[in-house]
């Protein structure tokens, strides 16, 4: 079923029944000027660099795109050391090497990528899913990834958060660039953001509305106990100066299998996500999320009577200095979470976006489809990226919290493509592809 199209002035009064009476508009300012502010969105920097990282006593290193890596069966698969593990391919230009795997000058910032033999996604078609451990111990030709129809990833990023030790709270933006990441400081991270009004029932008036956005504090991100700790600190007093935690991966992709394993809060008060966000954030609208709003992901509440997990996509081309008015998708039927089935704040569980060409990109809880939209996918270069966050909307993301909230990441595991290469890497045939 196609998702209808709604903005979030629509979703917001369905969900609460509620109407907002009037909204203005407010853009956040990067380095690289306004930027997109979603449902999940973020103000990064707005840079597509790939990870230049230090070098660790082990010697390794997370290379730029296109760096050769040679690999091998425990670089592969075993837990990573302490630096992530990526595979790269080929840095020599590309060629055709296999008629069912064909290479491509891959996507550009306007395109939507993707090479002719790349499987049809459909909603359904492919119901359950799980990584599988690769069938071949050299894998520098890449991925099939079997649980989506084979197709094709050269590149992969493993990282075990436990292979840090403790440290933090963190103190600037590339403190964790050795191992892959970045970290936000000093721009907005979730949000939409407005100074409007609201239709008061009781009153009978509008009343003033400001909802606020977080700004990126790497003070609020540690790791303890194995696991990155995403806290966003309560008793904060409500303003567009308060602090939250957010951390992307610094590498920009164009399509891929994003899986991390999370456990979640339910105390009230923040919006957590794991979503894919745009790396051109003054210009376009474009991001895969998934999230769940604490203290609604079991039982509803009276601001949000729909529990569950939400998954939402963004229009990729919509204008991103206006953030109130960017049409958007939720869920099959475009205003519907995926209830839980089991407690997501108990344990650790396994979250996927499956960004993929075409119309519908799904997502997985423990290897189950959720609903999942099959409009507005993704189009330009992404970066996964995690943040929890509260802008004091009692309509979304809740009031600012009194006490702390923490989401925990225990690792990650990506397949992904980039926009130099989306297809067979130089030198290699089909057969010397590893299936996961």
């Amino acid at each position: 079923m196609r998702s209808s199209t709604i903005s979030l002035l629509s979703i917001l009064p369905f969900i609460t029944g509620s109407a907002l009476a009037s909204t203005k508009s407010c853009s956040a300012k990067g380095t690289t000027g306004s930027s997109v502010i979603g449902v999940a969105a973020v103000a990064t920097d707005g840079t597509t660099s790939a990870v230049a990282p230090s070098s660790s006593s082990s010697g390794d290193h997370t290379p730029p795109v296109g760096e050769v890596v040679p690999t091998s069966a425990a670089g592969d698969e075993s837990a990573v050391s302490s630096v992530a593990a990526v595979d790269t391919g080929s840095s020599s230009s590309l060629t055709s090497a296999s008629a069912a795997l064909p290479t491509s000058t891959g996507g550009s910032s306007n395109s939507t990528g993707g090479n002719s033999n790349d499987p049809t996604i459909s909603s359904g078609s492919h119901p359950t899913f799980e990584f599988k451990q690769p069938d071949k111990e050299d894998c520098k030709c890449g991925y099939k990834v079997s649980g989506l129809g084979d197709i094709y990833m050269p590149f992969k990023f493993q990282f075990n958060f436990s292979d840090i030790g403790d440290a933090g709270p963190f103190s600037g933006p590339d403190d964790l660039k050795q191992y892959g990441w970045r970290i936000n400081q000093g721009h907005h991270a979730g949000g939409p953001s407005s100074n409007g009004t609201i239709w008061d029932e009781a009153s009978g008036t509008l009343v003033d509305d400001p909802i606020y956005q977080c700004l990126g504090d790497p003070g609020s991100v540690s790791v303890q106990g194995g696991n990155l700790h995403l806290t966003m600190k309560g008793g904060q007093t409500p303003s567009g100066e308060m602090k939250c935690p957010e951390i992307i991966h610094d590498n920009a992709t164009l399509y891929g299998i994003f899986q991390a394993d999370i456990q979640l809060d339910n105390t009230p008060g923040t919006c957590q996500a794991f979503w894919m966000n745009h790396t051109i954030p003054g210009q376009y609208a474009d991001e895969l999320d998934i999230e769940a709003l604490g203290g609604s992901m079991l039982e509803p509440t009276t601001e949000q009577p729909l529990p569950g997990l939400w998954s939402t996509n963004w229009d990729p081309n919509g204008n991103p200095n206006e953030p109130l008015d960017l049409n958007h998708t939720t869920g099959t039927d475009g205003k519907s979470p995926t209830p839980f089935p089991n407690d997501p704040t108990a344990d650790f569980n396994s979250y996927i976006i499956a960004w993929v060409p075409g119309e519908y990109s799904p997502r997985y809880y423990n290897g189950k489809e959720i609903a999942s939209p099959s409009q507005y996918n993704a189009i330009h270069a992404q970066e996964a990226t995690f943040n929890n966050w509260s802008n004091n909307n009692k309509w979304w993301s809740g009031t600012v919290p009194q006490s702390d909230v923490t989401m925990k990441v225990r690792s990650v595991l990506f397949y992904y493509r980039t926009e130099e290469i989306q297809s067979l890497i130089d030198g290699c045939k089909e057969e010397d592809v590893c299936t996961v």
